[in-house]
């Protein structure tokens, strides 16, 4: 695919997803009014909203609903809203995690996929293993376009913040939980800071 064509269908996907984003911010939900429950519910996914903005924002990152293909369970119907970065092949680390879209797929939804990057290597590029519940494909083997680096994930069912960029060591491979806080102050300091130099030469 070319460059241009690439960045055109990331653009139509990022329009279409912040459509979804800002619709959500501004629903008026009408179903279970008086629910002390449902209340919470509306509550908490409208703040996961907002710090997403906010982190996308502090960190000049995008937003993106991943729904469920970041859970370790296919059949989990949990919907999460990520923010992403827009790594270089020489950006790239081990650990990384990828959000891809398969080329000429509707719905955009059904159409997601999550790697993550387990070699890096001057002669092959990017090496890559399934993340998550996602469909077990490599980046060699299917004709798609890279979104980016997920940074975090926001669950917008309970609020709860993940870090998943690999510079930080996860306790049993488990992505660290973090404040809203804790993870603008991360961003600040993070666009603040002078480029790394390229260790792999890739």
């Amino acid at each position: 695919m070319a460059v241009a064509d690439s960045f055109r269908r990331l653009e139509d996907i990022m329009k279409k997803w912040l459509a979804v984003l800002c619709g959500l911010g501004a629903m008026t939900f009408s179903a279970a009014v008086g629910a002390e429950s449902s209340d919470d519910s509306v509550s908490t996914s409208l703040a996961a909203i907002e710090n997403a903005k906010a982190l996308a924002r502090a960190g000049r990152g995008s937003l993106l609903m991943v729904g469920s293909i970041l859970s370790p369970d296919e059949r989990s119907q949990g919907q999460v809203v990520v923010v992403l970065d827009y790594p270089q092949v020489r950006d790239m680390k081990p650990g990384m995690v990828l959000i891809l879209a398969k080329v000429n797929c509707e719905p955009i939804d059904e159409c997601l996929i999550a790697r993550r990057v387990t070699r890096l290597d001057a002669k092959y590029g990017v090496e890559t293993e399934p993340y998550g519940g996602a469909e077990g494909l490599l980046l060699t083997q299917i004709n798609a376009t890279l979104l980016g680096s997920v940074a975090y994930t926001v669950n917008l069912g309970t609020g709860a913040i993940q870090y998943l960029r690999p510079d930080t060591q996860h306790v049993q491979g488990e992505a660290a939980t973090i404040s809203v806080n804790e993870a603008a102050a991360r961003e600040s300091a993070r666009t603040r800071a002078p480029p790394a130099a390229d260790p792999h030469g890739i």
